[in-house]
């Protein structure tokens, strides 16, 4: 099992924003921020930062954990199978950067469960994703929405798919069972006729 390394960090000091210098130019008031537009972009800004927020904690953190501190030849198979020995729990490996990616699972119990029994062969620094943590900052919201469970697959929906990806179209069994006895029908009543023709040139005998 691989060393956990717990991380505190403070928070960045939220940026100070004010209403701007004001100078009285040719008899009117004037805000030097605004004749800039710097207002604009910080009220665009902040906008897009609150929606991100929204996202983070609609989400949450502690169904996250945090893999690091491993080599940048790393692949997302050798991270998926530290946890191959973990049964019914729900994963994706999602990248932060070359040596930082992320274990989402689909709740909190799962992760704590894939951190008590994963097993690493290599190097490397596992964690619960805290709220105040580090990497925060670089995780994109959508990187912390639990996997969903991909439903299982019957063997005819997945003849259709390989069909349909090869451009074949497939005969439901229905009906490809009423074609082949349709077919034997045909061939019947032709071999009827065929006999028929036959038993009648025989009792007139040939001219």
């Amino acid at each position: 099992m691989s060393n956990l390394k717990l991380e505190n960090t403070k928070s960045p000091t939220p940026k100070r924003r004010g209403r701007g210098t004001f100078s009285y130019d040719n008899d009117k008031l004037y805000s030097d921020r605004l004749l800039d537009g710097s207002i604009i972009d910080d009220v665009e800004d902040e906008e897009t930062r609150s929606g991100s927020e929204d996202k983070k904690v609609q989400y949450g953190t502690s169904h996250v954990l945090v893999l690091s501190h491993f080599s940048p030849s790393t692949r997302t198979t050798d991270l998926e199978k530290v946890f191959d020995d973990i049964k019914n729990c729900h994963f994706v490996i999602r990248w932060v950067n070359d040596t930082v990616a992320l274990a989402v699972f689909r709740t909190p119990a799962e992760a704590l469960e894939a951190q008590s029994n994963a097993r690493c062969s290599f190097n490397m620094t596992m964690k619960i994703l805290g709220e105040d943590d580090a990497h925060l900052s670089s995780i994109k919201p959508n990187d912390l929405k639990p996997p969903q469970q991909r439903q299982k697959t019957s063997v005819a929906a997945a003849q259709r798919m390989i069909a349909n990806s090869m451009g074949i179209k497939l005969t439901s069994p229905s009906r490809g069972t009423g074609f082949q006895q349709h077919k034997r029908e045909e061939n019947t009543r032709k071999e009827r006729i065929v006999n028929r023709q036959k038993l009648k040139e025989d009792a007139w005998g040939e001219d």
